[in-house]
């Protein structure tokens, strides 16, 4: 994560705050976790700070607050956490440090927002869906509940951080499907290269054809599905896929489907849910590049070496009368006749890249160095 400097934060953190009557969950910007309830936690570090308070969304399925607060520290490398026999010792966020007894303790509150919160008996506080809890740093006399926060930034992730990089032209977009499913890693995100204005739904069919990992299927022109590996999100069992828009990754507003205008520079999410509430995509990972096709992995048809250099071979049991290979375009680049058995291609002359080899019904994505 890149060094931030204390005067920029200070006037980050004031600026956003100077635009909210109260501060409320549409404000937060970090979101870790995954569920369909949200909870969300304030640390308050009552040092004098011009922000000394700070707050982060999470999504869960039940819980209690020391599963919230471990989630949190866990994805926020700026904030760090010192537990002595199950109680809250220390917390440490960028250059504000709450340390127990130096000089003083950290107090542990909840409410329904910022505005009603009551002290509680501490990390064993059971998670409701809506439910606010704060970290004080106070010496007891009074204790001092959380003050009005500010959002904990959220953390980047631009064009560098992309691996898997799919089309041509001279304007980008990112891509990026959570499936929300409680995995450890259930975002991922790929680069799209295009020309003008493009849509969602050009970036998932271009990709979709591209990432052999990855499937969408449409029902009436809508999105119904969306696989990747390991990842399922089918339509209706049990939730729906909602769509995205957002100039980075910590501005997403809902949109009105697959075909709205992707411009030059911003970001296209899918997230699966239930839609009380609306859950916006989180940080994703890169999705992987493919770095070989195996017989094992796909039986009739196995496609060697890969990536290839100078020759491919494709050796298949299908019964198809030609091979086809396309670039990310979709400008056919090679067209070979076929039966059974192994056929070479020459793909010395061809840019490096991705490309889809269709067999009949069967199609796969190959890599060209």
């Amino acid at each position: 994560m890149p060094v931030r400097t204390t005067s920029a934060l200070a006037l980050s953190f004031l600026t956003a705050a100077s635009l909210h009557a109260q501060f409320g969950v549409a404000d937060i910007q970090y979101w870790v976790g995954s569920g369909q309830d949200t909870a969300i936690l304030v640390v308050d570090f009552q040092d004098g700070a011009a922000a000394p308070a700070f707050a982060w969304g999470y999504l869960h399925d039940g819980g209690t607050a020391a599963d919230m607060l471990s989630a949190v520290v866990a994805a926020d490398s700026d904030l760090d956490v010192s537990l002595v026999s199950g109680f809250l010792n220390d917390l440490t966020y960028g250059s504000h440090a709450g340390l127990g007894g130096e000089p003083d303790y950290w107090s542990t509150w909840t409410g329904t927002s910022i505005a009603d919160m009551a002290m509680n008996d501490g990390l064993t506080e059971p998670l409701v869906n809506g439910l606010w809890f704060g970290c004080s740093y106070t010496d007891f006399d009074p204790a001092l509940p959380p003050t009005e926060p500010v959002a904990a930034p959220a953390p980047t992730f631009t064009a560098d951080d992309v691996d898997f990089w799919v089309g041509t032209g001279d304007n980008s977009a990112i891509l990026v499907i959570d499936f929300l499913d409680g995995a450890a890693v259930s975002s991922y995100a790929w680069g799209f290269r295009f020309n003008g204005t493009t849509t969602g739904e050009a970036m998932l069919n271009a990709i979709d054809a591209a990432d052999a990992d990855l499937a969408t299927v449409w029902s009436g022109g809508f999105l119904s599905d969306i696989t990747y590996n390991d990842h399922a999100g089918i339509g209706g069992s049990p939730d729906y896929w909602g769509t995205w828009s957002a100039t980075d990754i910590a501005t997403w507003t809902s949109n009105l489907g697959a075909a709205t205008a992707v411009n030059d520079g911003e970001f296209f999410g899918c997230s699966y849910m239930n839609f009380d509430p609306m859950i916006a995509p989180g940080p994703p990972t890169a999705a992987a590049m493919p770095t070989a096709i195996t017989e094992a992995e796909h039986g009739e048809l196995n496609i060697f070496p890969q990536p290839a250099t100078d020759i491919l071979h494709v050796n298949t049991g299908l019964a198809t009368r030609s091979i086809q290979v396309y670039d990310l375009t979709g400008k056919r680049v090679s067209e070979i006749p076929f039966g059974t058995g192994t056929r070479s291609i020459d793909v010395s002359a061809w840019s490096a890249g991705l490309y889809v080899l269709r067999a009949g019904a069967v199609q796969r994505t190959i890599v060209v160095q």
